[in-house]
């Protein structure tokens, strides 16, 4: 399956600029997803790469072959780009059996009935829906009409397979199942892959990398460990989980660490900054740990805790900062010394 390039790509509406010339690549058989708030571009950047939207300047490229190139006035027409396509609708006819959906895009293409009968039969099976081939899309749940249209997408063979937030009509159960089951086809098929979701879980349990997007521009790309750990931009820590931010000066030593008013002995952060600058950094919540040793850091007030199942999360009071923290046991107000370890808070801009 071939690599996919996006280079400066730019696209806007009257005066607002919806893509401010972005450049990624999804490498072969890769499962990339675009995260992002509604309105930061994802999905203009998916249907640009699809065929069905004319950016202003950039360059998108299929293994060999470019899509589009707006310096040299190149624009391949979206049927003729072999990109198989699931939209969050579905956009299933409700007027074709679900066999009837699969053969469309083969009709179009003018294969011979022979050949038709034979793919629609391989692909409903591949995506677990041969016994439904004769029903209406009517007659089926939400999750079996989702893998109809992932179905109609794989009938042509094609180069690419393009995902439009295709779980945000199921419920959670079933959106759990449907994501590790379209994982596993995904990587069963060796699929390039791009995925466009506003949902972080997805993101996170689907994705090889992740393209962290907001505004029209890229935050952050890297694979969902690095996303996480390394947000390095607070729009990324924010949006993706929840954290922790603390401001402070830079002392440079043996260890790099933050002064802050909460912890006047410092934070241990990761990375080298110039000694003297003022920093703010970022701390996941089940990163910090309570104490009831005065001599493991400054004694927090406990605002609340709530119980989620696998952990306590709870709201604590230091100063004039509240921090969220995760544990696994339900915390003791009496014993709440907070101790940030050294290595897990990390620097962000």
């Amino acid at each position: 399956m071939p690599d996919i390039r996006v280079e400066r790509l730019a696209k806007s509406y009257g005066k607002q600029r919806v893509l401010d010339e972005i450049s990624f690549t999804v490498r072969d058989k890769e499962f990339v997803t675009l995260l992002g708030p509604s309105g930061c571009g994802k999905t203009t950047t998916l249907m640009s790469i699809a065929g069905f939207l004319t950016p202003e300047q950039g360059l998108i490229s299929c293994g060999d072959v470019t899509f589009l190139d707006t310096d040299a006035r190149v624009n391949v027409a979206a049927e003729r780009r072999n990109l198989g396509i699931v939209f969050q609708s579905y956009a299933i006819w409700p007027h074709l059996t679900v066999a009837g959906n699969v053969a469309f895009p083969l009709k179009i293409r003018r294969q011979n009935k022979r050949t038709i009968k034979a793919r629609v039969a391989e692909v409903l099976d591949l995506v677990e829906m041969g016994d439904y081939a004769g029903r209406y899309p009517h007659q089926l749940s939400g999750g079996q009409q989702q893998r109809v249209a992932l179905a109609r997408a794989l009938a042509y063979s094609p180069g690419v397979l393009l995902l439009d937030e295709p779980f945000s009509n199921l419920d959670a159960k079933l959106r759990e199942r449907a994501r590790d089951w379209l994982k596993q086809l995904q990587h069963d098929l060796g699929l390039t892959t791009v995925f466009v979701t506003h949902d972080q879980d997805e993101a996170m349990a689907l994705s090889d990398r992740i393209v962290v997007m907001s505004a029209g521009q890229i935050l952050r790309v890297g694979t969902p460990e690095e996303i996480y750990r390394e947000p390095a931009d607070r729009r990324v820590a924010e949006f993706v989980g929840l954290c922790n931010f603390l401001t402070g000066t830079v002392r440079a030593g043996v260890e790099c660490r933050v002064i802050t008013s909460e912890f006047a002995d410092g934070i241990a952060v990761r990375g080298e900054v110039t000694d003297g600058a003022d920093v703010t950094i970022a701390v996941r919540p089940e990163d910090i740990a309570l104490s009831a040793d005065p001599g493991a850091g400054p004694e927090a007030t406990l605002l609340d805790t709530s119980f989620l199942g696998d952990h306590y999360q709870s709201r604590l009071a230091l100063g004039d900062v509240e921090l969220i923290v995760h544990t696994s046991t339900r915390p003791d107000p009496d014993a709440l010394h907070v101790h940030i370890p050294p290595g897990v808070a990390t620097l962000v801009t």
